[in-house]
């Protein structure tokens, strides 16, 4: 492979690679309630799971303007995601929650608890409520920073605050994989990336077990569909061949007609089409750009349906669209599709 190649494979890499910040935001909102049975039990049997619950995320926004990394550069903000989170309960009442989870841990020269404890201040100081937290690391980062204490004491005074700590690279790996919650089976990606960083083979090789695991599970196709999201964006493949294998089994798996996979390409199709859109909005204005990519990523999903040949009632019911559209669009590819 020449060095120009290399170099445009590189790029293609780090451009289709989702960012981990949204990938974990994600997860936390879909599946928040699973979360909270997963790492903070006592607030779940609390919680009313018929209620939905509401995310502060502008609220958030402004109060971290106030909090500082405390390290020796600049703060990056795809470093961590904060989220704040007012969760119904079961007695009639709301508990606040921050979730604060660390994305790129080893390399952080941050004072972590302090941080924890400035938001509590802060947030405590704002809305005159108590507020629960939750750290979550997605890589190791060290004992000090990772224990979930902050500590400060001088001329008498002494401030003590403690929180709860998700390691994701920690825990029983059988027991998450085997697990009913769907939240355990997404750390156990979480957790077998990290563990397998630059191995993309043994990636691989995990990706396909999940896919079973995803399979074998009475969960709704639209879950599956968001957790194989995420399972494919915390795993990242780089490697040309094994990319291209992956792709094979999705596409092999599309093909028996399971529609947690053919929600999966609509995504794709959706996501590579808004990039187009973009692109283009920069001439025709950024709003209409996205929408422009929104109805080019669902076209490419509706002829990748009709080039494999699935049934035009699937087509139908997947992308939305009337009988009438769909004829159109037939006549459109008629070249390719015959």
């Amino acid at each position: 492979m020449s060095g120009e190649t290399q170099r445009e494979r590189a790029g293609h890499n780090a451009n289709d690679r989702r960012s981990d910040d949204e990938l974990w935001k994600g997860l936390l909102h879909e599946f928040f309630h699973d979360m909270l049975r997963s790492v903070l039990p006592e607030m779940a049997r609390d919680a009313d799971p018929n209620k939905k619950v509401e995310f502060r995320e502008n609220e958030i926004r402004r109060l971290g303007n106030l909090v500082k990394y405390d390290s020796d550069g600049p703060s990056d903000p795809r470093r961590f995601v904060d989220i704040l989170a007012k969760v119904p309960l079961l007695c009639g009442e709301d508990a606040w929650i921050l979730l604060h989870v660390e994305i790129q841990g080893r390399g952080g020269k941050g004072n972590f608890p302090l941080r924890m404890h400035r938001y509590r201040c802060l947030l405590e100081t704002r809305y005159s409520r108590p507020v629960a937290a939750l750290a979550i690391l997605v890589q190791p980062i060290g004992e000090e920073q990772s224990s979930g204490v902050y500590r400060w004491e001088k001329y008498g005074t002494r401030v003590i605050y403690e929180y709860p700590v998700l390691k994701v690279c920690e825990g029983d790996e059988e027991a998450l994989r085997r697990s009913d919650n769907p939240f355990d089976l997404a750390r156990y990606a979480g957790m077998m990336a990290w563990r397998r960083r630059g191995d993309d083979a043994s990636k691989l090789h995990y990706m396909k077990l999940l896919l079973r695991e995803l399979d074998r599970r009475g969960w709704s196709h639209a879950k599956k569909a968001e957790l194989l999201w995420f399972i494919e964006g915390v795993m990242f493949l780089e490697d040309e061949g094994v990319c291209r294998e992956w792709e094979e089994e999705l596409e092999k798996r599309r093909k028996e007609g399971s529609d947690m996979y053919v929600s999966l390409m609509e995504r794709k199709g959706i996501e590579k089409g808004i990039e187009k859109g973009l692109a283009q909005g920069i001439e025709k204005g950024l709003a209409q750009g996205l929408e422009q990519g929104i109805l080019l990523g669902k076209t490419e999903m509706i002829r990748e349906m009709l080039l494999s040949g699935e049934p035009e009632e699937k087509i139908l019911r997947f992308a939305k669209i009337s009988g009438e559209e769909l004829a159109a669009l037939k006549e459109r590819f008629k070249r390719e599709v015959n």
